[in-house]
């Protein structure tokens, strides 16, 4: 802990306290009141780990600011790449327009950026100039969908049940032990997975039996979003594609860009959140065209 004096206030900054319960309560506190979750029960079931790590102010034993980094190691084009992700940018109504959020982005960027072969985050579009004053620059992500003309009937989809012990167990040995399907894949990502399949994607996780794989996906009309595929051997993405679609199905959007985008048809991401990359590492993500997985936002 150190003091960090703003303003007319003396701060106290704090980081890394998961296993502290007041400070992790007032944390939790700030981010349901802007982002209406918490982080609670994924710590209780023990998915918060090491690789995420706040930073926080605190005022009157209050935590009233915070910026979080994700440690997140990638294998991009056959090349393994540490990524540091910022996230959880927050800071209570009574303390915004004080420079809290900005000292703290300034902290973070100057402990991780040497330490990381890049730092980025996603934006949505209200605070879209307020990183590039950080050195931080826009990176056009790209989507990659097929149509699909299913003829068969699709074989059954087991949900999987995280409060069974079993399925529980089955996804996450899929996670760990999954073969890169993307040509932007995060590696050793079970924690920031897990968190998703707790909240978001609950009703989102099936078993394909046949082919021994998990996919995350949701159905929505005539189009099926395939977010990840975790599968322990080879597999080729057509062959998920096929074990999944069913005659209603008309169109696949995948969330991640394929290893081999033959058939694929590719246009630009129109998302709520926009990709920001530090500018010191910015050429190597600029003109790829990739999409960085959607379940490795944080």
């Amino acid at each position: 802990m150190q003091t960090v004096d703003l303003g007319r206030r003396s701060y106290t900054l704090v980081q890394n306290f998961k296993n502290d319960p007041e400070l992790r309560r007032s944390f939790n506190e700030l981010t349901e009141t802007t982002f209406d979750f918490n982080f609670e029960d994924w710590y209780q079931k023990g998915f918060w780990d090491d690789n995420y790590i706040p930073y926080a102010l605190l005022h009157k034993n209050k935590i009233v600011s915070n910026v979080s980094v994700t440690k997140i190691d990638f294998v991009i084009e056959n090349q393994r790449k540490s990524g540091i992700q910022i996230g959880t940018v927050m800071t209570d109504p009574d303390y915004r327009r004080l420079g809290l959020s900005r000292f703290l982005l300034q902290w973070v960027i100057s402990q991780w950026k040497d330490n990381s072969d890049f730092v980025y985050l996603f934006a949505n579009d209200s605070v879209l100039d307020f990183y590039p004053k950080f050195n931080f620059g826009i990176v056009e992500e790209h989507q990659h969908s097929i149509q699909v003309n299913p003829s068969g009937k699709m074989p059954p989809l087991k949900r999987l049940d995280l409060d069974k012990k079993e399925d529980r167990e089955l996804l996450m040995n899929a996670i760990r032990t999954s073969i890169a399907i993307a040509k932007v894949s995060a590696r050793e990502n079970l924690s920031l997975i897990m968190f998703y399949c707790l909240w978001l994607k609950k009703n989102s996780i099936y078993h394909l039996t046949e082919l021994d794989t998990v996919v995350i996906a949701d159905f929505q009309g005539d189009t099926l979003h395939l977010d990840d595929v975790f599968s322990g051997t080879t597999i080729q993405l057509t062959s998920v594609i096929s074990s999944i679609v069913n005659t209603s199905i008309k169109k696949v959007v995948l969330g991640f860009t394929p290893l081999d985008d033959i058939g694929y048809e590719r246009s630009p991401l129109k998302s709520a959140d926009t990709l920001f990359v530090l500018k010191d590492n910015i050429d190597y993500f600029n003109n790829v065209k990739w999409r960085f997985p959607v379940l490795s936002h944080a």
